[in-house]
């Protein structure tokens, strides 16, 4: 008898395991609460089993799932907290054992009688999370033809305990997954490149062509002109899209900071590496990393940056073991390499290395044409960061911004319209919130006979100019953009008509 017991124990503690290992296995919630009934009935020995979750709106249990033909019948019945022997549990939140259904005063009998099932026995627990009760779990009649028992109880409230966790667990992951979605769409917005003009969208017919590649890119041009973003765009457009891009800023650490970051290093390798870490290139295996203001790395850096993009394998610190890595590089700089090279600060062969492919971003003053579109799509951004409703600029605030040389680019305008969508009391923002003077006069110009006038734009030009920034914000879509500008749709078509614009696309 003794061994029958301990073989049934052993029996029992290993289908528990396997429930644990089902439970773990996956975060698909439907998917898990079938494997949870179907453990139960196994582990029970019993007819039926049953997961009933509290609708927290209604103050109702509602069937989420159960085994047998009857379960999808099942799903379309609910029950007050208290009504019976499920609903009592859920609201008292104590388990109950029932032997005879039939003789229990808390017995909904219509249920059985609906569903054609003879219930005899029960045994119900309730689901509790963080000290909330959110359910209850419920097995039905014992095969065998006996009552449940005390075992049973304990058994099922240990798997309870673990269905409670597992359904905590996997609604922690929907909450995070919808967070992490919601991070994403806002980081594609952030670095979304915008423009219209003839050279922006040059760039990013070039961005288009390299993305589908998996050569090295160089990214050029001033300080602010946006190349993180044509960097992460190559990225979302290329096939490593769903893996990792990691950025560096080579000009923001020590060197030797900078290197433990990007080759990583193992435990002990210096004082204070307490463990092991991993370096940047690893963290970015089959995906992409954007080394930042490479101009600004030491040569004793570039040369190892130079055996990485070679051999393909990197070395942490303190390591005699290369670590194969498949990575995507994409550097960037605001400094004349050329220069560099010539006075002995960059190497030249890791510069052909990383000049495979070269983008050189224009400064925004050399497209002027494209400042009402980024500036429209800020005043949108930070309108919904701010929970503010800024229509737009005032006709006379984007001509200050016309007139204007941006000497930090586009991250200048950026910064421009942030501040002025927090400090505006207008509904558009009008030219005063831009501390910004004209474009300044080209040394030994002639100007003896006075001050030239400013670079003006004829108003005509200006709301042209605002109309087609306004519609490729729209994508094009007319409804929306003629409500935007507070026009009707015929004066949009005769304005785009007006400007060569084929009026039907």
């Amino acid at each position: 008898m003794a061994a029958n017991s301990r073989a049934l124990d052993h029996a029992l503690l290993r289908t528990l395991l396997q429930t644990g290992a089902a439970l773990t296995s996956t975060l698909d919630l439907d998917t898990l609460l079938d494997l949870i009934m179907d453990s139960a009935c196994r582990i029970l020995n019993a007819g039926a089993a049953s997961l009933l979750l509290i609708d927290q709106e209604t103050k109702t249990l509602y069937f989420k799932t159960a085994t047998g033909e009857k379960r999808e019948e099942l799903k379309h019945i609910r029950l007050k907290l208290g009504e019976g022997i499920a609903g009592w549990v859920a609201k008292t939140g104590r388990p109950l054992i029932v032997g005879d259904v039939w003789n229990e005063p808390k017995f909904k009998r219509e249920i059985s009688q609906k569903m054609n099932y003879s219930t005899q026995s029960i045994v119900c627990v309730p689901l509790v999370v963080r000290g909330r009760t959110i359910g209850v779990m419920e097995a039905l009649n014992k095969l065998g033809g006996v009552s449940f028992g005390d075992e049973d109880l304990e058994v099922t409230s240990l798997l309870a305990g673990q269905v409670a966790s597992a359904l905590d667990n996997a609604r922690q992951f929907a909450v995070a997954a919808t967070a992490s979605q919601r991070l994403g769409e806002l980081l594609e917005e952030r670095y979304t490149p915008v423009g219209t003009s003839p050279l922006f969208r040059e760039i990013l017919t070039t961005v288009a062509k390299v993305a589908g590649t998996r050569s090295t890119v160089l990214i050029r041009g001033e300080s602010g002109t946006g190349k993180e973003v044509v960097a992460r765009a190559i990225h979302r457009q290329s096939k490593r899209a769903s893996r990792p891009l990691v950025a560096v800023n080579c000009a923001a650490l020590s060197e030797s900071l900078l290197e433990s970051e990007l080759f990583g290093h193992e435990k002990g390798a210096f004082t204070g590496a307490d463990r092991l870490k991993k370096g940047k290139f690893e963290l970015a295996d089959s995906g992409t990393i954007f080394l930042d203001e490479i101009g600004c790395m030491s040569p004793q850096l570039q040369t190892k940056l130079l055996r990485v993009l070679q051999e393909r394998e990197v070395d942490r610190l303190g390591s005699d073991r290369p670590i194969p890595v498949d990575v995507r590089v994409i550097a960037a700089t605001n400094t004349d390499l050329e220069a560099a090279i010539r006075l002995g600060r960059f190497r030249e062969d890791l510069f052909y290395r990383l000049n495979v492919i070269s983008i050189t971003l224009p400064p925004l003053r050399a497209r002027p044409e494209d400042i009402p579109t980024l500036a429209a799509h800020f005043v949108e951004r930070y309108n919904r960061e701010t929970s503010r409703s800024i229509r737009g600029l005032a006709p006379a605030a984007l001509d200050a911004l016309m007139r204007y040389d941006f000497p930090g680019n586009v991250r200048e305008l950026e910064n421009l319209i942030e501040r002025a969508v927090v400090l505006e009391d207008d509904d558009w923002i009008q030219p005063e919130r831009f501390p910004i003077g004209p474009r300044p006069t080209p040394a030994g110009s002639a100007s003896d006979a006075g001050p030239e006038p400013s670079p003006m734009i004829a108003l005509a030009e200006m709301e042209r100019r605002h109309i087609l920034a306004v519609l490729e914000r729209c994508g094009w879509k007319k409804t929306k953009a003629c409500s935007v500008l507070e026009i009707s749709r015929p004066t949009l078509d005769r304005k785009l008509a007006g400007y060569g614009v084929d009026s039907s696309q």
